[in-house]
């Protein structure tokens, strides 16, 4: 039994490192295109991409390294985009919870919220687990009970 305890640990290690290794996973759409995409957000059936593999046209050595969420009111009427982020920092000062506004003339303001906390962070607010809990939880319970 020591040895299948150690098995499921090893397993769920690889795995961990496995899912690790890919980039952060963001949210992509616009309310433009899909009025899914607008808040409160309806991400069932919405692509997620990894930003690891984004680039930019203009700078394509840059990666994506967050997840944004940009929200504007042009002429009364609100667009929501959600998409990979290259530059800058989560948030304001390194704080998800907030977001850059801006107001300009001819009715536009903008939201820009910019977050690397967790896969799908620009997206509706939810609970995320990763492999290795759901791998890790199983194994502790057998292993508790075989003592």
């Amino acid at each position: 039994m020591h040895s299948v305890f150690c098995l499921l640990f090893l397993t769920s290690l690889i795995l961990y490192n496995v899912h690790s290794v890919s980039g952060l996973m963001c949210w992509h759409c616009d309310s433009l295109h899909d009025p899914k995409c607008v808040d409160p957000f309806d991400n069932k059936t919405m692509p997620m991409k990894d930003c690891k593999l984004e680039r930019l046209e203009t700078y394509p050595t840059y990666r994506g390294t967050m997840c944004r969420k940009i929200r504007q009111k042009v002429y009364g009427k609100w667009r929501y985009y959600r998409s990979c982020a290259f530059l800058g920092e989560p948030g304001i000062g390194g704080d998800e919870r907030y977001c850059l506004m801006r107001t300009g003339t001819n009715n536009i303001f903008t939201e820009y919220c910019t977050c690397n906390s967790r896969d799908g962070c620009n997206g509706a607010l939810s609970v995320s687990f990763s492999i290795l809990s759901f791998i890790s939880a199983p194994t502790i319970l057998i292993f508790t009970r075989l003592l």
